[in-house]
């Protein structure tokens, strides 16, 4: 089994800790942060080692890193570490569920692709992509680099997602639509129309109706035999 180190300690960090040793992808030699965050010598019982010094510690011909940081600043984060040690001459996995269905193709590194997600025939990923539980990639669907798809989301055929956008949880995107740079498309979003770069796209909460009800009054709301809404 090749050796890994996870870069992070967050709770990011914790859950690809948990995902690789609940399949037995990798053996996990410890984690890995700037010094100056290195506060403790170990984070789940395994060792913190400095990114400064990682040189002296891992070999980079065999040994992998994984930079596990969430969409923070819309994934700059994640990318400006990648991007460094990348730099550096390290090598990246890919961690991909047994439970998904790749019928496309993971051109990149760094990729986490969880439980049960679909990438369909043809679809490309691109580098440093994570895509969340249950979300679909449909058939010749591009996303781009150190980009996020969220749980439940769909991007749908033909659709081209640009680098370093998000897709929140529960959004679809269809219609060969294509989503330029640095994109938001925001949670429980249905969008079929094409968006420049830097652009947010997003429900507004007040086409929502609220009410509130007493208790006896609320539950004569759902009456199967009345089919009352």
């Amino acid at each position: 089994m090749d050796n890994i180190i996870i870069v992070g300690i967050g709770n990011t960090a914790s859950n690809i800790y948990k995902f690789v040793e609940k399949y037995k992808l990798f053996h996990v030699l410890g984690f890995a942060v700037n010094r100056e965050y290195a506060t403790n010598d170990t984070y789940l019982e395994k060792p913190i080692f400095c990114l400064e010094e990682l040189d002296k510690v891992i070999d980079k011909s065999n040994d992998y890193l994984f930079v596990a940081i969430q969409w923070n600043r819309l994934n700059a984060d994640r990318r400006k570490v990648y991007v460094k040690l990348k730099n550096e001459g390290y090598k990246f996995a890919n961690l991909v569920s047994p439970l998904a269905s790749i019928n496309g193709r993971l051109i990149g590194d760094n990729c986490w692709i969880t439980d049960f997600v679909c990438i369909d025939t043809d679809a490309i990923i691109g580098n440093d992509v994570f895509v969340k539980v249950g979300a679909c990639v449909c058939d010749h669907a591009i996303v781009s680099d150190h980009c996020f798809i969220g749980a439940k989301s769909v991007v749908g055929g033909g659709v081209k997602v640009g680098e370093q956008s998000f897709v929140g949880l529960g959004a679809i995107v269809f219609d060969d639509t294509t989503i330029g740079r640095k994109c938001i498309v925001g949670a429980a979003t249905a969008l079929k129309r094409n968006l420049p770069d830097y652009s947010v796209y997003k429900t507004a909460s007040d086409i929502y109706t609220l009410k509130t009800y007493a208790e006896d009054v609320i539950e004569a709301k759902l009456e199967f035999r009345k089919n009352i809404r």
